[in-house]
């Protein structure tokens, strides 16, 4: 029978690579990795012990770094073309070499089982070893690996595997970790067992009737006599249909027709399971079990996205997977943490930019319900990166959230030429022929990259964009129209838009220090989000994804050092909310939002501009209780009164709709920091993520407090990383010491039973956090 077992814990770790002349006998005889630390009897002793998923590169120390070939400015920030600088793409952290080893045990029942080690992710460019064999190399950080270690195990006893983790390369411009970030697990099997099961449904979602056609590909080279049994099992946990086959071959079709199912949609995210077991003879050999949904999508020419035959604006996101303090090592709970922020702000969609995710994410999106757009690292029909695009589709393909794949992005170099067009016409191929249920696209980019300029007939990318069948469009929604007109029948989509893009909590803008203010108007990024969401309204687009839904480690803009993160998130590092994030609120939510900015504090007579985002018909604006006048709301707008004098006290919005007041926000001029106060922001499973709030005396939050804080645990607890979304923070990501940024400070522990959670700063109230 199929087992598969954790392979998380008991990792030991060296940080660095081992210089000294090792292996001299590799490639001349078997087994002869036995020099260094690919050896089974290499002395690892003195090795910290980890735990993975595992980012080595988020532990070291931010580095200033310039590059002064693209600039002459002393924060220039390189072109992403230039992708071995680690300042682009790491976050100004260094990039090095890991070596990871770890000893288990293989039972002697264990022969005539096939034996598979899976490393769901390693950043990047492995080597793996067991037991003095070299066993596989892997190029991608992206991709999954899965090593057939039947003949290299000692049966019986006990066995070493190593991993060298090469992270000095790049494979984006971003951050992107180093080490094994992913799970791993050893997978035991019998040696005719089940390889892949691929569902495909087609639905009637007005009767609520659904074929269901399951694809098994066996692992059955000895050609043995199977017999195949598939069962349905619905989200109640009840069979629902069966199906069985004999076959002898390595591959197997099956179909049952079922009624009254219920659909994976947004708000039901309802979720059935395909059990297929293979027998030899009446023997249970292998039990293979995928989730599934049953759920219609179709993309149209002229009216976009439908769901289950419902019309569905797509309002996504782009994402990269790192979060503040854990860097790419991210637990299960955290993405489940990050899609529920998403969610509550009106986001359906998430684009995986630009690589596969974690399998993780897709199980979260399917359970939340959320739509998604599934990316392969780069355009190329190169064999290594074919392979890596199959992968990702058989690995991702019984996903009901994976509505798209998306074979590239910006490929501004090739996007143009014929060779691009060959190779986008063969990783389609390639799709199609392993999933027909998805459509295809891809992140066009209207810009000449060889002369650094617009794209003037948009007929330059005709040899991509008419063999996709979903036309994607990153930015410049001013030629939307132009292709539409073009072709009329061809599905279009934004896959990358613009936001806001600020500092969180910030209104003066302060480059020396890596901060912009969203009220920047010299900023050309400044409330163009608004201008790029309506964009998007016209029916034949079906929606768009905005860039991005959190602030990221990498690729740091517009500011670099002593910046080491992006900030063109609606989030910041930690998730919280920028106040941008209420403008796709309020128009995303059928929720009552009125958010009114900046905070309320300053020289008395200082003229400040007050921004509202809110979805009602009017919205009034008093200084304490003075009105300043009522104001018209317009559809996907915000509102802004200029030049309004500051005096200490309360401004308070008011919101009208058909001219009843229905909310009231007020934002007061707060006193000094008094205290600090921990909550629990999420919870799930032994992950808990914790706010530390810096207060006044009247429990108001300070909002340009910045008081070192300082995190104390008890019990059975393990502190991950904490964070605070400065963009320009370079205090280590695992310190238990950090400073709030604007009145904000975030903790993620990992615990078991009931543990404390003490926080402490100089000269304020302290609090502490029962968590069990």
């Amino acid at each position: 029978m199929r087992e598969t077992i954790s392979m998380d814990k008991g990792w030991k770790f060296h940080l660095g690579d081992f210089t000294e002349p090792r292996n001299r006998w590799a490639w001349g005889k078997s087994g002869s990795w036995n020099q260094g630390p690919e050896s089974f009897g290499f002395d690892d002793s003195a090795w910290r012990e980890v735990s993975v998923p595992h980012d080595f590169v988020i532990e070291g120390e931010p580095q200033p770094y310039m590059v002064k070939e693209f600039d002459d400015k002393d924060n220039a920030i390189p072109e992403m073309q230039s992708v071995n600088n680690m300042h682009t793409t790491a976050g100004s952290l260094v990039k090095n070499v890991g070596w990871y080893r770890k000893r288990f045990y293989i039972p002697e029942e264990d022969k005539g089982k096939k034996l598979v080690f899976i490393f769901d992710g390693v950043y990047r460019d492995s080597s793996i070893f067991v037991n003095n064999f070299f066993v596989q190399k892997h190029l991608s950080g992206y991709t999954g690996i899965h090593c057939d270690i039947t003949d290299f195990v000692n049966y019986g006893g006990d066995n070493v595997i190593s991993v060298r983790a090469d992270a000095r390369g790049a494979e984006g411009w971003f951050y992107e970790g180093g080490g094994i970030y992913r799970h791993t697990y050893l997978l035991k099997t019998a040696p005719a067992h089940i390889e892949h099961v691929f569902v495909a449904c087609e639905v009637d979602p007005y009767q609520l009737s659904a074929r269901i056609k399951v694809k098994t590909e066996l692992d059955n080279g000895q050609s043995a006599r199977i017999r195949l049994v598939t069962e349905i099992i619905n989200p109640d946990g009840d069979s629902v249909g069966a199906m069985e086959t004999e076959l002898s071959g390595e591959c197997a079709e099956q179909e049952v027709l079922l009624s009254g199912v219920s659909l994976w949609d947004l708000d039901n995210p309802h979720m059935y399971k395909a059990v297929c077991r293979a027998y030899s003879g009446d023997e249970l050999t292998d039990e293979y079990t995928t989730g599934f949904g049953i759920r219609e999508i179709k993309f149209t020419g002229d009216e976009g996205f439908f769901l289950n035959g419902k019309s569905v604006k797509i309002k996504g996101v782009c994402a990269h997977q790192n979060h503040g303090g854990l860097g790419t090592a991210l637990p299960d709970e955290i993405y489940t943490f990050r899609i529920r922020k998403l969610k509550e702000m009106g986001c359906n969609a998430y684009r995986t930019s630009h690589y596969p995710p974690t399998p993780e994410l897709l199980d979260v999106c399917d359970r939340l319900g959320m739509l998604v757009m599934d990316e392969t690292r780069l355009l190329s029909s190169a064999k290594e990166d074919l392979a890596q695009l199959e992968f990702m589709v058989k690995r991702d393909r019984n996903h009901p959230s994976v509505i798209m794949y998306s074979i590239g992005n910006e490929e501004a170099q090739s996007q143009t030429t014929p060779q691009g067009a060959r190779i986008a016409g063969t990783m389609m191929e390639l799709i199609r022929k392993l999933d027909p249920t998805r459509p295809v696209t891809m992140g066009l980019l209207m810009w000449d990259l060889a002369n650094k300029r617009p794209i003037e007939d948009i007929s330059d990318i005709a040899g991509i964009s008419e063999q996709l069948d979903i036309a994607g469009f990153n930015y410049q929604d001013h030629r939307w129209q132009e292709y539409h007109e073009r072709y009329l029948e061809q599905p279009m989509i934004c896959t990358e838009q613009g936001t806001f893009k600020s500092t969180r909590g910030c209104y003066t803008t302060e480059a020396e220090k890596g901060h912009l203010a969203v009220t920047d108007k010299t900023e050309s990024s400044y409330m163009k989000g608004a201008r790029q969401w309506r964009a998007a309204k016209p029916p034949y687009m079906s929606g768009l994804f905005l860039w991005t839904g959190f602030d990221y480690y990498g690729e740091p803009s517009p500011y670099a050092w002593p910046a080491t993160s992006s900030q063109f998130g609606i989030m910041d590092l930690c998730g919280y909310p920028k106040d941008f994030y209420y403008y796709y609120k309020a128009w995303w939510t059928d929720e009552e939002v009125l958010h009114v900015f900046p905070h309320w504090d300053g020289q008395p007579g200082e003229l400040k501009d007050v921004h509202v985002f809110a979805n009602f018909d009017e919205v009034e604006l008093a200084v304490n209780g003075r009105s300043l006048c009522i104001k018209k709301m317009e559809t996907d707008d915000y509102l802004e009164w200029e030049q309004v004098a500051y005096e200490p006290g309360e401004l308070r919005a008011r919101g009208y709709r058909d001219g009843v007041l229905l909310k009231e926000t007020v934002i007061s001029t707060t006193g000094s920091p008094y205290r600090v106060v921990l909550s629990l922001d999420f919870a799930e499973n032994q992950i808990a993520v914790i706010k530390a709030e810096v207060q006044d005396d009247q429990g108001r939050r300070v909002p340009d407090a910045g008081n070192e804080l300082s995190f104390m645990l008890e019990g059975e607890v393990e502190l991950l990383g904490t964070s605070n979304g400065d963009p320009s923070d370079h205090t280590l990501a695992h310190s238990r010491v950090r400073r709030a940024f604007n009145g904000l400070a975030q903790a993620i522990v990992r615990f078991s039973g009931r543990v404390v959670v003490t926080v402490q700063s100089d000269g304020l109230e302290g609090n502490e956090l029962f968590i069990e």
